[in-house]
C-alpha cells in the first residue's frame, strides 16, 4: 500500500512534466509558425518569383504532342496585385489567347513549408546539429512532395477537366489524380498534416528522439 502511494505522486509529477513539455512545444510551434506567416512586405513576390524560374526552363516553348504550349508567369505587375500567385499559361495552337490558370503558392507551398520549419525548430531533439540536419533533409523532400501535389490537379486539368485538353489521360488516371487532389490538397488540415507526417518519418528514420527537458 505504501509503495502504491509513493508511485502515485511520481506518476502525477511525470504527467504534469509531460503536459508542461508539450504545452511549451505547441507554444513554440505557433510562435515560429506565426512569425513566418505574418504579413511581410515583399515576401510573397520574392517567394513566388523563385519557383517559376526553373519551371520556365522546363516549360518555356515546351510544345506537347497535342500542340499545346505551357509556360509559368509571375511578372512584377501581377505580383503587385496578387503577391502570392503564379499563373500557368496554356496556349492552344489555334487560340488567340492562352488559358490562364492561377496557382496560390501561399496556400499550396508556403504554409506547409512554414509548418515544417516550425516543427523542426520547436520540438527539441537534443542538439542544434540535429535540427539543422532535419531541415536540410526535410525541406527538399517536402518541396518535391508539394510540387507533386500541385501537379495532380494541373495534370487533371490539362487532361480534359479544363477547357483545353493538352494531355491524353485515361479514366483511371483521372480518378487517381482526383483522389490525390481531394484527399491531400483540398482539406485545410493538410497544411499541417503533411509536414507533421514527414517530420515524424524523418525523426524516426534519422534515429532522433524528442528530448523532454522537464523530465
Amino acid at each position: 500500500m505504501s509503495m502504491s502511494r509513493a508511485v502515485e505522486p511520481r506518476r502525477s509529477q511525470a504527467q504534469r512534466g509531460a503536459a508542461r513539455f508539450w504545452t511549451e512545444v505547441l507554444l513554440g510551434f505557433f510562435c515560429v509558425f506565426g512569425g513566418l506567416v505574418l504579413p511581410a512586405p515583399g515576401l510573397g513576390p520574392r517567394y513566388v518569383g523563385a519557383p517559376p524560374a526553373p519551371a520556365r526552363g522546363v516549360l518555356r516553348n515546351r510544345q506537347l504532342e497535342s500542340g499545346v504550349r505551357l509556360d509559368v508567369e509571375a511578372t512584377p505587375q501581377q505580383l503587385a496585385i496578387a503577391p502570392w500567385q503564379a499563373t500557368l499559361l496554356v496556349q492552344e495552337p489555334t487560340a488567340e489567347r492562352a488559358v490562364r490558370v492561377p496557382i496560390d503558392l501561399r496556400v499550396l507551398a508556403f504554409l506547409p513549408t512554414a509548418a515544417f520549419v516550425a516543427l523542426a525548430v520547436a520540438v527539441p531533439l537534443g542538439s542544434r546539429r540535429r535540427h539543422l540536419r532535419l531541415l536540410a533533409v526535410g525541406l527538399p523532400l517536402l518541396e518535391l512532395l508539394l510540387l507533386a501535389l500541385m501537379a495532380a490537379p494541373l495534370l487533371s486539368f490539362l487532361g480534359g477537366t479544363g477547357p483545353v485538353q493538352a494531355l491524353r489521360l485515361g479514366r483511371l488516371a483521372h480518378t487517381l489524380l482526383q483522389i490525390v487532389y481531394r484527399a491531400l490538397v483540398v482539406p485545410p488540415g493538410m497544411t499541417f498534416a503533411l509536414p507533421l507526417v514527414l517530420w515524424y518519418c524523418l525523426v524516426v528514420r534519422l534515429g532522433f528522439s524528442v528530448r523532454n527537458s522537464n523530465g
